[in-house]
């Protein structure tokens, strides 16, 4: 494979019971330049087994997550499932972004639609960014919710460990804790909804490898997804 090629390493979550498309090439270019080079999907639990390894045609448009998940015999309820691509720059100058639509099968809540968070590649690599402090943050809106928090964190890491900070802001209150996960494995963090009167205002990751990162929000009653979004990356 032709070493001028670039790479972008993006993962998502999935939970039983959900619709999950992925909408791998979003440009609308001519047909014949729809396609990525390659193309690997990688399903992992928790710890960060492989559970599958999926062959999918480079050149599919849209993929049904569920259904990738569903032939994988014994599945946990959450998995990764992380997109390997490489493309040509000259075909894809900013890069391939992967956007997805979320909904709980049977579910009256509407649809969540997201960009899939990049861990490795694309965007810091094609605008020569060199020094990247792997802080991102999210900011949540002001007006109350009946809804429970958490972070999704997922480490793209091949054989190291990697550690993170997770600071959550509530007015002048800062709760942390720090986590650290195997290469490929995955956890969800939950996040205080209040503390001592004050909401949820801000949270913030640290890592030295940078992590995959979505807020989630699940309703209150029925725990169904409202909000699926990653975190905000800031360069030095």
């Amino acid at each position: 494979m032709s070493s001028n090629l670039g790479a972008l390493l993006s993962a998502t979550f999935y939970e039983r019971g959900d619709e999950h498309l992925v909408e791998v090439i979003h440009q609308r270019d001519a047909a014949r330049y729809r396609r990525l080079a390659s193309l690997d999907i990688g399903v992992w639990d928790e710890a960060g087994t492989r559970l599958a390894a999926p062959a999918v045609d480079a050149g599919r448009e849209i993929l049904d997550v569920e259904a990738l998940v569903a032939a994988v015999p014994g599945a946990p309820a959450r998995v990764m499932v992380t997109f390997d691509a490489r493309y040509d720059p000259a075909i894809f100058p900013y890069r391939p972004h992967h956007y997805a639509y979320l909904h709980r099968r049977g579910s009256p809540a509407p649809a969540l639609y997201y960009a899939v968070n990049a861990g490795l590649g694309g965007v810091p690599d094609r605008i020569g960014a060199t020094a990247i402090n792997n802080f991102e943050t999210y900011v949540f809106r002001r007006r109350p919710l009946a809804e429970r928090y958490s972070l999704l964190l997922g480490c793209l890491s091949r054989w190291a460990p990697v550690e993170a900070t997770i600071t959550a802001h509530y007015g002048e209150a800062r709760l942390a804790r720090e986590v650290r996960l195997a290469p490929r494995a995955h956890v969800e963090v939950p996040l205080a909804a209040e503390h001592e009167g004050h909401r949820l205002a801000r949270v913030e990751l640290k890592a030295l490898f940078r992590l995959v990162a979505y807020v989630v929000g699940r309703a209150e009653a029925g725990g169904e997804l409202v909000l699926f979004d990653h975190l905000f990356t800031y360069f030095k």
